[in-house]
């Protein structure tokens, strides 16, 4: 039995090798590619008919419709000023397709919307080589590049935009150099913040330590054509790792959210029913929306609902969201006697959420992104952890209360103010929408982004006045 476990092991390590061995010779010649493109590209003129590659990893297509989120898709035209986007996400498949067998193959294209297609690569070319991850992913990326830089030039592609400055902001930076466009990239998260906090890597599987990632998104950052910080913490991010403040820029998320969220409180879809089947109906319970991940600490959010029921409070919290920590804090919760108070929503669409937050009487923000600002939407009185962006919208005795990073008690005390004095969480929360409604406005956001690409567009090809066509200038202008 020993010979045959030794044997066993032997030929997987033998396997590892080969896949070590191949993927690095398959990965030469891909660099040495994209380095001759670089050098042979040659700067296109100004576009007429403007279309954008948006390189992003956020979603995949079952994703999006699973979930309803439109909304991200759609926006990226920014009403009509890209004639085309092409949203790509290079390897989908790394999520678990609900059909395993797409999760290895060709990439597929969908035509998603009249202005929108979405091209989704896969984790592995080929089956066959499912054992072979590495030299397997190699050909499919390689598959992919090469279909995008053709897409590039059929299309004629004004610009191109990476979704981080490390593995997409490679192949965006890359693909840019080899056809002449300006590179964008827009920054979600303060990177080193997470690094900092919790020992996150940006890409663990493919990068394996902090100090290459640093060279990468120093080498980027650096390159890049226009850097947009989601908020004003990411864009803090980019500029500390060299990104010049003139070829920067805030590209904020309003105009991502879907349009139920600002809708009145008052006037969203009774939740009744959800309710029920959740067990809150005439339940004091807060909500957290988020990823169920460490780094989103929604452990504290369950530490939090045990101190206040421990202060003599019927409470629950409910918890929208997934990942990879979810059967964790099932277990979790179960251990601090709260498995009938702590519920798990699991993934749920924009319009089942929108209309259950106003429901709660409370939300607790660990560390939140876009669900921050749905949840402002909602006039719910929030209590949230200084990290990050969460500043931007959360003032204490102002929009809210901010607490102390990894503080769950802190958090408890919050809840306990606003159960005990109803009239502040209500300002809490109305100041809350007030305040997100200004700093989100999807139109004015609209603008702003439009702007910056015109600006973009006449430094890179040193043109004059806008390049909208005349319509298009009267109709941005009314903006």
């Amino acid at each position: 039995m020993a010979l045959g476990n030794d044997s066993h092991r032997s030929q997987n390590i033998l396997i590892r090798i080969a896949d070590i061995a191949a993927g690095f010779i398959m990965a030469v010649p891909l660099i040495l590619f994209m380095l001759m493109k670089s050098i042979t590209g040659r700067k296109h003129s100004a576009p007429e008919i403007k279309k954008i590659l948006i390189l992003d990893m956020s979603y995949t297509i079952e994703m999006v419709r699973k979930r309803y989120l439109d909304q991200p898709i759609l926006a990226r035209d920014l009403s009509g000023y890209f004639d085309h986007v092409f949203s790509i996400n290079p390897c989908a498949t790394i999520i678990p397709p609900e059909n395993g067998h797409e999760t290895y193959g060709k990439i597929s294209i969908t035509s998603f919307a009249p202005r929108h297609t979405i091209i989704e690569g896969k984790v592995g070319r080929f089956n066959a080589l499912r054992h072979f991850p590495k030299l397997n992913f190699i050909l499919s990326q390689w598959h992919l590049l090469l279909y995008l830089n053709n897409l590039i030039n059929n299309e004629k592609i004004s610009v191109l935009r990476a979704g981080d400055p490390y593995y997409l902001g490679l192949i965006g930076l890359g693909l840019s150099r080899a056809n002449g466009i300006p590179c964008v990239f827009r920054i979600p998260i303060n990177y080193d913040l997470f690094y900092r906090l919790n020992g996150d890597l940006a890409f663990p599987r493919l990068f394996q330590k902090r100090w290459i990632e640093k060279i990468v998104d120093h080498f980027t950052l650096k390159r890049a054509d226009l850097v947009a910080g989601a908020n004003q913490d990411g864009l803090n991010y980019a500029i500390d790792n060299g990104v010049k403040e003139e070829f920067s820029t805030l590209l904020r998320v309003g105009n991502l959210i879907h349009p139920s969220h600002r809708v009145s409180p008052q006037m969203r879809p009774d939740a009744g029913d959800i309710l029920k089947d959740l067990g809150l109906v005439n339940k004091n319970f807060s909500i957290t929306i988020s990823r169920t991940e460490p780094l989103k600490q929604v452990d504290d959010v369950i530490r939090a609902c045990g101190e206040v029921k421990r202060r003599g409070f019927d409470f629950s919290a409910l918890i929208i969201g997934d990942g990879s920590m979810s059967e964790r804090l099932k277990v979790f919760s179960e251990e601090m006697g709260l498995i009938d108070d702590v519920v798990f929503a699991g993934n749920k669409d924009q319009e089942w959420i929108s209309s259950v937050l106003p429901k709660a009487k409370v939300v607790i923000s660990p560390f939140m992104g876009r669900g921050l600002t749905e949840a402002a939407m909602s006039g719910v009185p929030i209590v949230a952890y200084d990290i990050e962006w969460q500043s931007e919208i959360i003032m204490t005795g102002v929009t809210g209360e901010l607490v102390e990073y990894r503080n769950w008690r802190a958090i408890a005390d919050s809840v306990v103010r606003y159960l005990e004095n109803p009239a502040y969480a209500k300002r809490m929360g109305e100041n809350a929408r007030a305040t997100i409604l200004e700093m989100m406005d999807p139109v004015k956001l609209t603008e702003h982004e439009i702007n910056q690409y015109e600006k973009l567009f006449r430094r890179y090809f040193n043109t004059k006045g806008s390049l909208l066509p005349v319509k298009d200038r009267e109709d941005a202008a009314e903006l």
